[in-house]
Formats: C-alpha cells, sequence, structure tokens
C-alpha cells in the first residue's frame, strides 16, 4: 500500500500537480494553520507534507523552532527541500505516517492537510502522531474527502489509489481510539470568489458549489496535560 502511494505520488509531482494542490488547499489550510496559534519556539510536524507549502507557513509562525515535514513520496520531499531553501527551520524526510521515526514526545504541534484517508491504517497513523506528540501538545487535520460531504464521494473513483470514506463521528472514534482528548471539529469554508472553472475533480458548476457549501472538515485533538 505505501508502495503504491509513494508511485501515485511521484506520478502527481513528476506532472505538477503538487503546485495545483498547493493553490487548492491553501485558502482552507492557511486558516486552520491561523487556528492553532503556534508559538515561536514550536516544533511542528507536518504529515503528508506534499510541497510543503504548509510547512512554510508554519516555519514563518515557529520562527525560533523547528518544522518537519514528512512524505511517503520522495519527489514531493525533493520538491519540498527545494522550494523551501530559505527556511532554515523547516526539515523534511521521506516517512510513513504509519511508522514514525521520531523519539515519543518530539513534537509540540502536527498537522496534516487531506492526507490522513489515505493512509492504510487511519487508527495506527493516529496512535503514531499521538506518541510523538508533548503533553499538552494537538494535532490539528483537514480533510475534503468525508461522509457528509456528498460531491466528493465521486473522487474515489478518479484516485488511483485506494482511501477511506469516514464519517465525522468516526474520525472522532479514531481519535478517541488513539488517546487523543477533547477531540473537536469543525467546518472552514473556501473564501476563493466562485468561477466557472470547477475543474475535473466536479461533474457540474451545482455539484461544486454544494461542495463549497459543505466546507473542509476540521478536526483537532489535544494529548492530556
Amino acid at each position: 500500500m505505501e508502495e503504491r502511494l509513494r508511485l501515485e505520488f511521484n506520478q502527481w509531482a513528476r506532472a505538477g500537480r503538487a503546485e495545483s494542490m498547493e493553490q487548492g488547499h491553501q485558502p482552507v489550510g492557511r486558516q486552520a494553520i491561523d487556528k492553532m496559534r503556534v508559538p515561536e519556539d514550536a516544533r511542528v510536524l507536518d504529515v503528508g507534507c506534499g510541497s510543503g507549502w504548509a510547512t512554510r507557513l508554519l516555519a514563518a509562525r515557529a520562527r525560533h523552532g523547528l518544522v518537519t515535514g514528512i512524505d511517503i513520496s520522495d519527489e514531493m520531499i525533493r520538491i519540498a527541500r527545494e522550494s523551501s531553501a530559505t527556511f532554515a527551520n523547516a526539515e523534511f524526510q521521506v516517512a510513513s505516517a504509519e511508522s514514525l521515526r521520531f523519539a515519543d514526545a518530539r513534537f509540540t504541534h502536527a498537522f496534516s492537510m487531506e492526507s490522513l484517508y489515505y493512509y492504510g491504517d487511519v487508527l495506527v497513523a493516529l496512535k503514531e502522531i499521538r506518541r510523538v506528540l508533548a503533553s499538552g501538545g494537538v494535532f490539528v487535520t483537514v480533510i475534503d474527502l468525508y461522509q457528509e460531504n456528498g460531491p466528493s464521494h465521486h473522487w474515489i473513483e478518479k484516485l488511483q489509489v485506494p482511501v477511506h470514506l469516514f464519517s465525522t463521528a468516526q474520525y472522532h472514534s479514531l481519535f478517541d481510539r488513539a488517546g487523543f482528548v477533547n477531540v473537536h471539529d469543525e467546518r472552514i469554508y473556501d473564501p476563493t470568489p466562485m468561477t466557472d472553472r470547477y475543474g475535473a475533480w466536479f461533474k457540474s458548476r451545482e455539484e461544486y458549489l454544494e461542495y463549497r457549501e459543505a466546507g473542509s472538515l476540521m478536526i483537532s485533538g489535544w494529548v492530556a496535560s
């Protein structure tokens, strides 16, 4: 499964899709990162970092800390390193979310944008993220492909890799089982003006409008102090 993901996302990177993902995800992702209120000395893990755009946003906030971006795709990591050369407090590693090569309590914050549903065993990944977070740490994830957002469901047919389609309640349960506390969900809405260009991911403008009205699902979970 992980090798299949690596090959698929390597192909996305070579096709230039890293840039389009950044453009599509950043309006919502930036809002989620703002809500995290990352302090200047934070140690942050960006899980499924892709081209590293969120890593860079986080590094700009954690100016006296360190942000580590990980991705299963070595091509995405190559792009992230090249794009982040001016950020001395950002680093990148090829790594699996289901087997993190970090010590317990290494990070104070963790973030994931549109990657959680790709993992073969989401519960194992959440337990690993929980393990590497320090006491009082928080994990924030943003998800567009979820049960309550009907227009996103047909993406499953378009994607070349298996994905999970969970409801908000199921994500809550997974966070709880992984050991997170004070699990909270909310919707975040893309502020970008609507246009007639809705891309290949939607069958009609009406479907795209319904998708935008559903919003992105943001879930946060804390490590008990």
